[in-house]
């Protein structure tokens, strides 16, 4: 049974037949992990005013489409009709995303990620508690 422990890293280190031990061997250091700053911007609510909230309605309110789709396919409409209006319907909220982050802007964006980030880290930080 072999040594997996500094001796054979040296060993490994001092003659070249024991090179493939050397890429077994555990990293043994003193430095401690460090995490990295984030280089994000701090808004506040304040800042991202209006915008975003006509963003978070946009948002939520797309949600809306999706219970509508049943009402487009008992309609007594073109099957054509039907078709279009439901694939609309379904692709909506994936649609308003994307213009509701335009709408919003960089700052909305920002403040939006930092406050569901910050919402999920406390609820699992209780969870694990």
């Amino acid at each position: 049974m072999r040594d997996r422990g500094l001796g054979t890293c040296r060993l490994a280190a001092e003659r070249p037949e024991f090179s493939n031990d050397l890429m077994n061997c555990p990293v043994r250091t003193t430095r401690k992990e460090i995490a990295i700053a984030s280089a994000e911007p701090e808004f506040t609510a304040e800042q991202v005013g209006l915008r975003f909230a006509i963003g978070s309605i946009l948002l939520v309110g797309a949600y809306i489409a999706w219970p509508m789709i049943p009402f487009v396919l008992s309609a007594d409409i073109d099957p054509g009709v039907k078709a279009w209006l439901s694939g609309l319907l379904g692709a909506t909220p994936f649609l308003s995303k994307f213009v509701a982050i335009a709408i919003m802007g960089r700052p909305a964006y920002y403040f939006l990620k930092r406050t569901v980030y910050d919402r999920i880290r406390r609820r699992v930080q209780r969870e694990s508690a």
